[in-house]
């Protein structure tokens, strides 16, 4: 058994990097392919098809906790609030192997665990994970993007683009934004 670990949102500027954890249960006939390599629309038709075959769950890291902790750490943080959660539905699947996409991985939970790089190119389980991690974060940008109208969120999803750092010019940080990271990330030219 294996299931796959990945996360979105590691890079913007505002909003909670979120992880899945997802273990396929029936064969899926779709290509190999992770969230950046399919539009908005592709992510939502593999994710039509693949949902009633997998078992899986969402960890999230806010963006206090991105500054309290580190990027690195919230993602682990996240990471292993999608296993644990995970395993408590599915029992079984703690003696899975979890792979990781990435080169590391700290947690003290009991479980047997591999990190690999590029990862969600190789391996289905990661790939849909990160499919999953995307879409359900894009979601909660679309959600803050109604809560907070001014900063864009539902266009550029937090991610570090000249409309954004406009946005922050004009009307300073909202509540979303990881002030960690604005002193980090130099302004990006589209």
């Amino acid at each position: 058994m294996v299931v796959g670990v990945d996360e979105a949102g590691r890079g913007p500027l505002a909003g909670s990097v979120v992880s899945c954890a997802l273990y396929i249960k029936e064969r899926i006939d779709l290509p190999l392919k992770d969230s950046k390599s399919l539009s908005p629309y592709e992510r939502e038709k593999f994710y039509e098809y693949f949902k009633d075959k997998t078992e899986f769950a969402i960890g999230i890291a806010t963006s206090q906790e991105i500054d309290e902790y580190n990027i690195l750490n919230a993602t682990f943080l996240s990471f292993e609030r999608a296993i644990e959660s995970l395993v408590k539905k599915y029992p079984y699947l703690k003696e899975a192997v979890f792979i990781i996409d990435g080169n590391s991985f700290k947690t003290e939970l009991p479980i047997n665990y591999k990190c690999m790089e590029k990862a969600d190119t190789k391996v289905k389980e990661v790939a849909y994970a990160s499919i999953v991690a995307k879409l359900f974060r894009d979601y909660l940008m679309k959600i803050a993007d109604s809560i907070f109208p001014y900063w864009g969120f539902g266009k550029h999803k937090g991610y570090p683009t000249k409309e954004h750092y406009n946005c922050i010019e004009t009307y300073s940080l909202s509540p979303l934004h990881r002030r960690s990271f604005l002193t980090s990330f130099p302004k990006q030219d589209e």
